[in-house]
């Protein structure tokens, strides 16, 4: 069992992220402090090219670290990993029917002890054993900054997943579901603090953001998708980016590291 876990500290500190400066060509770049980026060797970039993340490489994740993933399709690596790798107790919040079946079918494959892909890959493929998913729970809801039911509006390429409280991609065709603020879901599910909040939730994060910042209820880790950064709606795009970011910075957060349309910030006076 030693030598198995070595191997998976191995693997994954083989996949820290790569250098953040400004010729990475992330817009976010344009939004936040580059003094307050990270060097790739302080940083840690968990799950698939696809679906992984950036946290500091001294997170202070533990078994006792309650994390909030909001948005998982057909990839949940980095949540897996966080299990995996720390043993953090995760919740995964999503509404998506397919996201729902993606997790049911994954919890049969490790019971059953059959290897199960990661969002349909031939090669990547999840690593979990049975006693590691009592470290899940499955929210099918959505987050959002009210407690309210909310039109989930499908994406225009039917082989996609991700689907959006704000009709990002224009189409026609939803479903409805449940949605509900952090505040609410931490209540229903008895957790007074929270380690790590991760948000890929097409569109919605600007509405949650202004939220969080309002309720004093943020992560030690706020790990975001801004969409707008790769698909803007507008040419306001990038100021709401900016004025959403500007919140987060005034609420007490710092941006330590970007990647793409993805932004990891943490609470000033977290160690890094």
């Amino acid at each position: 069992m030693k030598s198995y876990l070595n191997k998976i500290s191995a693997f994954l500190q083989r996949r820290v992220a790569r250098p953040v400066m400004q010729t990475d060509g992330s817009p976010l770049l344009a939004h936040v402090n580059h003094k307050d980026l990270l060097a790739a060797e302080a940083l840690l970039r968990l799950g698939t090219a696809y679906g992984g993340w950036i946290i500091p490489a001294d997170a202070g994740l533990d078994g006792n670290s309650i994390c909030y993933l909001a948005g998982a399709g057909e990839d949940i690596s980095f949540d897996c990993a966080l299990v995996r790798q720390f043993g953090c107790r995760v919740r995964i919040v999503d509404p998506t029917p397919r996201a729902i079946a993606h997790f049911g079918q994954l919890v049969e494959a490790v019971n059953a002890g059959r290897r199960f892909p990661v969002n349909n890959s031939a090669t990547d493929f999840y690593d979990l054993v049975p006693e590691q998913l009592e470290r899940f729970s499955f929210l099918p809801i959505g987050l959002a900054d009210k407690d309210v039911e909310l039109k989930f509006y499908m994406p225009k390429n039917p082989t996609h997943v991700s689907c959006s409280t704000v009709n990002l991609q224009k189409t026609e065709d939803f479903f409805t579901a449940q949605c509900h603020r952090l505040a609410t879901v931490m209540a229903q599910q008895g957790d007074d603090c929270l380690d790590l909040l991760k948000m890929d939730i097409e569109g919605a994060e600007y509405s949650v953001i202004r939220d969080l910042a309002a309720s004093d209820l943020l992560p030690r880790m706020l790990l975001i998708e801004f969409d707008e950064a790769h698909s803007p709606q507008d040419n306001g795009a990038g100021e709401r980016i900016r004025t959403h970011v500007q919140m987060l910075l005034d609420a007490g957060m710092r941006c330590v590291a970007v990647e793409g349309s993805n932004m990891t910030l943490v609470r000033r006076g977290m160690s890094t």
